[in-house]
């Protein structure tokens, strides 16, 4: 099986090999495999049939997500711990570690799934309508900067609760059931348990700017990054009372239009590098409060082409170029749910077992971190050099599409010289072989 595995890659995979038995370990290798080899879906059959080095039956494969004792935790943990050490320093942004936290609609119509149910679509996609039946899952990562972009490293999902279905539960002095605030600051703190007692932000889209979930983070000690809407309100500090007034003292000061800001205060211009680009931005910056937030915040109101955009960092340390440059990082894990539906099949699961789609899911993220980081430490290795007539324009050094392209360059050649003569003219072969390599690629 590991003739198959280009050399460079082998010892990331056997990083994992603690977390299973032996045969486990064989489907698990086979399987990470298949899911950049095969095109298209990735459901248990195709992935199965692509494996053609480890011959089970479809149901083996199935009991693999579904019944084998390996756990789901361990190798979460040893996922993140192989990520921090292969990127190291980098992953410290300003300071701390940097989490990207965002939902994905996931559509499913299997009655016999569980969790399956409707949730409001906000994808504002007209053909997809204003509801999808299916599961809604929270994902955390990691996010560390590489030359002028951002990636992010998805570590952690867990399905969002429902009305109906997924329902997650509390379990402390009383049993209650988790809400959706509840259920996302969970999630991220699975991944924070992995990291220790380093420092943490998190940064979000505009749905997360709300009271419950600033304050329960905030609580914990993770400060958090994401934007405020656009008629958002905060106030400055009660003005001190002079000696000997009368009544109960005012809990806040001014109030403030924020989006105002930029017309009441003298705007700065300054350039960063943002999405990849030397961008100008205008913002002027003020420390306020907001309506049941239990710390103050610092907001950044930046003037926009239509309308301007506030920006809210809990941490007051943070600048207000870092503050931008933070909350733009945001965008690449957008970038990773695509990648994730595209290339790792993270929809086409077809489990009816809470385990194996959890399983599922988190294998497509394991896959997606563990040939990232193949592709990031290799770039300039001999079989990731293969071109192909098909691809006119040129590919961007990470594209997992380039990795698919050079994996089966590689096995095809491991099958093509495996009964070769030990003195065979190889480059001869080859050449006759060149027409059957261009079409696997």
């Amino acid at each position: 099986m590991d003739i198959f595995f280009p050399t460079q890659t082998l010892s990331l995979f056997q990083a994992f090999a603690p977390c299973f038995t032996a045969p486990s370990f064989a489907y698990f290798q086979s399987y990470m495999w298949a899911l950049m080899v095969v095109e298209g879906r990735k459901c248990m059959t195709r992935l199965a049939r692509c494996a053609f080095f480890h011959q089970r039956d479809l149901s083996s494969w199935e009991r693999f997500l579904a019944e084998h004792r390996w756990s789901l935790s361990a190798v979460t943990d040893r996922l993140v711990t192989l990520v921090v050490s292969q990127l190291g320093d980098t992953l410290q942004v300003h300071g701390a570690y940097l989490l990207g936290k965002d939902t994905t609609l996931v559509a499913k119509t299997a009655k016999r799934m569980p969790g399956v149910q409707k949730w409001k679509d906000h994808s504002h996609n007209a053909d997809r309508g204003a509801y999808m039946i299916g599961h809604h899952w929270n994902l955390v990562g990691l996010i560390s900067p590489w030359e002028s972009r951002w990636l992010c490293w998805p570590l952690v999902m867990r399905l969002v609760p429902g009305l109906k279905g997924a329902r997650q539960w509390m379990v402390g002095d009383a049993v209650e059931p988790m809400s959706f605030w509840d259920a996302a600051i969970a999630a991220i703190l699975e991944l924070t348990r992995c990291l220790g007692e380093a420092s943490i932000r998190v940064v979000a889209d505009a749905y997360y700017s709300k009271a419950p979930f600033l304050n329960g983070l905030v609580a914990r000690g993770i400060h958090v990054i994401s934007r405020l809407r656009k008629d958002a309100v905060g106030w400055d500090d009660p003005a001190p009372r002079p000696p000997g007034t009368r009544g109960r003292k005012p809990r806040h000061g001014r109030q403030w239009t924020l989006a105002s800001l930029l017309s009441e205060q003298t705007p700065t211009q300054e350039r960063l590098t943002l999405y990849g680009k030397l961008t100008e931005v205008v913002f002027v910056t003020r420390d306020v409060w907001l309506r049941d937030v239990a710390q103050k915040v610092r907001v950044v109101v930046l003037e926009g082409a239509k309308e301007s955009c506030i920006l809210v960092s809990t941490d007051l340390t943070l600048s207000a170029l870092q503050i931008i440059e933070l909350y733009g990082a945001r965008f690449s894990i957008e970038l990773t749910i695509r990648d994730l539906k595209q290339h790792f099949g993270l929809g086409d699961y077809q489990c009816t077992t809470t385990l194996a789609i959890l399983r599922f899911v988190h294998l497509a993220c394991l896959g997606f971190c563990l040939w990232r980081l193949a592709l990031l430490e290799h770039l300039e290795a001999g079989w990731l050099q293969v071109t192909s007539a098909r691809v006119s324009l040129p590919e961007a050094p990470l594209s997992f599409q380039r990795g698919r392209r050079a994996l089966r360059a590689w096995a095809t050649r491991q099958i093509i010289f495996a009964n070769a003569t030990p003195g065979a003219d190889m480059e001869k072969i080859e050449r006759d072989h060149e027409p059957l390599l261009q079409m696997l690629m």
